[in-house]
């Protein structure tokens, strides 16, 4: 059994306190987790979720040694926005979320989080896990954290077979199968356009094509299957 102190630790490896960022927009949570972690001897920083850029740059004055990270920030949106910078600057980002969906997991800790803390876990547990970040542990081992990267990359790589064909569209038959998405008619896709009908079914049978499929409505449901969105 292991009866090492981490906070005893952290005074140990260095003069400086330990300093943890909390990027939460939860803010009963985020007050409960900052009282508790200044306890603990931590400084902590509560930064005005604002925009990604404004925010790291406030936090490359002084990075944080680790940094508590939920991924749905509210209206600021996804706390993946705040990975990278975070990472590069040499912070030990715990990654906070409800999601039960192991290829986001595994995309966060490809990106360079430290770990992954289940947003149910307890006050206390989610405190231990920055405690252990602050002095080098993970919560996450590495077959662990292996097969939550495998499940992503095995994840990505099918999306991308599945959007393969679409690559092969032109730009204009990429616009037409958006039209035939918004479920308009080659009738009305020709006259807002200025074109012939004759033209717009070409299209449409080039896209056929291309897709594998054998009707407009096969195409529209590939497109949605995979992911595909028209060209801005």
């Amino acid at each position: 059994m292991d009866n090492s102190d981490p906070v005893r630790e952290m005074t140990a490896i260095g003069p400086t306190t330990p300093r943890v960022v909390i990027l939460e927009d939860h803010r009963l949570l985020g007050a409960a987790l900052a009282a508790a972690l200044e306890v603990a001897g931590f400084v902590v920083d509560t930064p005005e979720l604002t925009d990604p850029d404004r925010v790291l740059s406030a936090l490359k004055a002084d990075p944080p040694q680790v940094a508590l990270l939920d991924l749905d920030l509210g209206s600021f949106g996804s706390g993946e926005a705040l990975l990278e910078g975070l990472v590069t600057m040499g912070a030990r980002v715990l990654v906070v979320s409800g999601t039960t969906d192991e290829a986001v997991v595994g995309r966060c800790l490809a990106a360079g989080a430290w770990g992954w803390v289940p947003k149910s876990e307890a006050l206390d547990d989610l405190v231990a896990a920055i405690e252990s970040a602050a002095v080098g542990r993970r919560q996450v081992g590495d077959a662990e954290r292996d097969r939550l990267v495998g499940v992503w990359r095995a994840e990505r790589e099918s999306a991308e077979r599945a959007l393969a064909p679409f690559a092969r569209l032109s730009r204009r038959e990429g616009e037409v199968l958006g039209y035939l998405a918004e479920g308009k008619s080659v009738e009305r896709i020709a006259a807002e356009s200025f074109v012939s009908e004759t033209t717009v079914r070409t299209q449409v049978r080039a896209i056929l094509t291309k897709l594998g499929v054998n009707s407009q409505l096969e195409a529209v449901a590939a497109a949605a299957r995979a992911g595909w969105r028209p060209p801005a």
